[in-house]
C-alpha cells in the first residue's frame, strides 16, 4: 500500500494513528468545480421592427455571452440557442451554408435537417434526417432538445429575453 502523510478529513481505514492523517496515493483524484448561481434578468435583445426587417424574420443577437436566435412567426417572438444541440454548429451562421429555415413554428438545422420546435426546443420528426445511420454509432450524439429562452415584447416594441 502506497501511503503518504497529508491533511485529509477522513484517514484511511488501514491506519489508526490519531495524531496524523494519511491518504492513499492510489485513491482517485477528486476535482471540484464551482457553480455560480445568478438570478435571471430580462435583457434587451432588439426591437420588433428590427426583427421583422431582418432576413426571413430571424436574427442572431449575443446576450450575456450567449448567441441567441430570435425568430418571429405569426406575430409571436421566439428565442432559442443559435447552437444546434447535435454538433454545436450555428443554426444561422456567417456563410450561406449555415442558414436555418423557419417552417411550421420550427427551426430546421441547415447541417443535418433536424426540426426543433421554437416554443419548446423539442425535436419534431426524425433526428438528423440528412445523416446516415452508421453501424455502432448511429447518427452521432443522441437526440437532444434545443435550449429555449422566454421572450416578451414591450409596448414600445422592444424584445427582451430572460437570460
Amino acid at each position: 500500500m502506497n501511503l503518504s502523510a497529508s491533511t485529509c478529513a477522513r484517514p484511511c481505514a488501514a491506519l489508526r494513528k490519531p495524531a496524523q492523517t494519511f491518504v492513499c496515493k492510489s485513491a482517485p483524484i477528486v476535482r471540484r468545480s464551482t457553480l455560480r448561481v445568478q438570478a435571471a434578468t430580462w435583457t434587451k435583445a432588439a426591437t420588433k421592427k428590427e426583427l421583422e426587417a431582418a432576413d426571413g424574420g430571424r436574427m442572431v443577437v449575443e446576450l450575456n455571452g450567449t448567441k441567441v436566435l430570435l425568430a418571429t412567426v405569426d406575430d409571436e417572438v421566439y428565442a432559442v440557442s443559435n447552437k444546434c444541440s447535435h454538433l454545436g454548429l450555428p443554426l444561422v451562421g456567417k456563410t450561406g451554408l449555415l442558414q436555418a429555415k423557419i417552417s411550421d413554428k420550427c427551426v430546421v438545422c441547415p447541417a443535418h435537417g433536424t426540426s426543433f420546435d421554437l416554443a419548446t426546443g423539442d425535436v419534431k420528426g426524425e433526428w438528423c434526417p440528412k445523416l446516415p445511420n452508421l453501424p455502432l454509432v448511429g447518427k452521432g450524439p443522441k437526440e437532444a432538445p434545443l435550449p429555449t429562452f422566454e421572450s416578451r415584447v414591450g409596448e414600445n416594441g422592444e424584445i427582451e429575453v430572460l437570460m
